[in-house]
């Protein structure tokens, strides 16, 4: 390992999918990616949310252990009637005092960071929420946190004004979020980086997120909000490019999860209602199931009552519309509920996590852009719109790209690997222990001069059912780390 002090900075494209890296989208990011390391097979953890995989970014953990089960979720420890939300600063502080401080049950970056006398820095235009879980221990463990489009709930105060001073106060969010996206690069540019670069920057972008939901994956405006950010991402190549940093600046690329398309709209508040069933957001008012709908959503049910659960369980699988479920564990391959899988095998399983998890059903068909996945939906978005929060092959598909000293150059990574990889891989490289509530994995095939350790490689397809319905998980493990592949209805 060199001597010389390296750092690392993380720039996120939120839902990038890796097949829409083209020079014609994104040339920036494609002839940057050329250059660099890119992981053919990286996966996101399920489920495929933003809120899921931030947390299992900055931990290296799979959700089981770090706690967040979903972007929204009931937790009785929190609130008995109302969701935790991802999204929200106000929610997030609450369940952190409801838990003692351990919104996550395992450390994160900032924390390891900060024990070890290093400096991070993130810089966000997602939600405030999105941004402090990027980095929640704000006040015991110091660091800069900075929510582009809301400064009063960034961290810390007198950092946070000299970035409005500076640049003025951030515009409003609109889609494309170009106008924001670019502020970022500012502050990231013209703050960041004259202020001296901390060991670790998170840079995230909130597109194409933000326009995949509301305008498709392959739509003019998507498209659009691509090039746009990808200018923006030029501005940062640019400048690593003649900076005396070139050498010691490693730049990970990365996305928290990748999308489909809606398809189909359905309701399953009103197809539970219609089959007898009392549901509600949540139980205190004598419903039978608290649900938090969606193309993937979960449901608690009153008494944790498992008769309940069947029944309700055996109902989903009469919907055409209904493609997986998952309840709690009965062997490590199959749920309690029969013909469900276990939450245990999704890597899920926590105190935290619901009765019952389902996806709505998907396809492997082409859109109408020409692009593959699409799916029944339960939101307010529009047909044609992107999602996630699946266990679809193409949303559990992320982008990851390794650029740097410490890295080979043009080169391809074929083996399996995922978001929970990318902590450890930072830590090793910054010679710092590495917690063993770690579940990713040192990328070591991806690195220059290393010898990687032999990886042995394995895939299962594991299969369920109950009366005529039947559903598949794909899997894969490198060594002791596990991957989900995908899974779906298959009849």
């Amino acid at each position: 390992m060199t001597n010389v002090r390296q750092r690392f900075l993380i720039i996120g494209f939120d839902s990038l999918r890796p097949e829409m890296i083209s020079e014609k989208n994104m040339p920036n990011l494609f002839h940057f990616a050329e250059g660099g390391v890119t992981f053919e097979n990286s996966r996101c953890c399920y489920p495929s949310q933003t809120y899921v995989n931030l947390p299992s970014l900055v931990t290296g953990s799979v959700p089981s252990r770090h706690g967040i089960i979903a972007n929204e979720y009931l937790d009785s420890t929190v609130d008995l009637s109302e969701k935790f939300d991802g999204s929200s600063v106000e929610k997030i502080e609450k369940a952190q005092t409801a838990y003692q401080n351990k919104l996550y049950d395992v450390p994160s970056f900032g924390e390891i960071l900060h024990s070890h006398d290093k400096r991070m820095a993130v810089i966000s235009t997602n939600s405030p929420g999105s941004t402090r879980l990027k980095h929640h221990q704000i006040k015991t463990s110091p660091h800069l946190s900075f929510s582009c489009h809301s400064p009063e709930k960034s961290w810390p105060p007198e950092a946070v004004s000299e970035i409005v001073n500076k640049f003025g106060s951030p515009p409003p969010k609109i889609f494309p979020n170009t106008s924001g996206i670019t502020y970022a690069t500012d502050v990231f540019l013209e703050y960041l980086v004259p202020d001296g670069l901390p060991d670790l920057t998170i840079l995230w972008h909130s597109e194409p997120d933000d326009s995949y939901h509301n305008f498709g994956v392959g739509s003019d405006q998507s498209l659009k909000a691509l090039s746009q950010a990808d200018a923006q991402f030029g501005r940062v190549v640019d400048w690593w490019k003649n900076s005396d940093l070139h050498d010691s600046l490693q730049i990970i690329v990365t996305s928290d999860h990748a999308q489909i398309t809606q398809k189909t709209k359905i309701s399953m508040v009103d197809l539970l209602s219609e089959e007898g069933f009392k549901v509600d957001d949540h139980l205190e008012n004598g419903a039978d199931i608290a649900m938090v709908s969606g193309y993937s959503g979960h449901m608690l049910f009153k008494g944790g009552d498992p008769g309940l659960a069947r029944a309700v369980g055996e109902t989903l699988m009469g919907f055409d519309c209904c493609g997986m479920i998952l309840s709690p564990d009965r062997n490590g391959v199959e749920g309690i509920i029969p013909g469900s899988f276990s939450i245990k095998l999704a890597l899920a399983d926590h105190a935290r996590s619901p009765d019952l998890y389902y996806i709505l059903k998907t396809d492997n068909e082409l859109d109408h852009h020409g692009l593959r996945g699409n799916c029944y939906f339960d939101s307010d978005q529009p047909v044609g719109g992107g999602t996630h929060g699946g266990l679809h092959p193409n949303e559990l598909h992320n982008t990851c790209i390794i650029h740097g000293s410490l890295f080979n150059e043009k080169s391809k990574v074929s083996n399996t690997s995922g978001i929970i990889d990318i902590l450890p891989t930072v830590l090793h490289s910054l010679n710092i222990p590495i917690p063993q509530t770690v579940s990713g994995r040192i990328l070591y095939e991806a690195m220059a001069g290393n010898n990687s350790p032999d990886l042995v490689q394995e895939s299962t397809s594991f299969k369920t059912g109950h009366l005529n319905y039947q559903q598949i998980l794909k899997k894969t493990t490198v060594n002791s780390t596990h991957y989900i592949d995908g899974g779906w209805r298959s009849k």
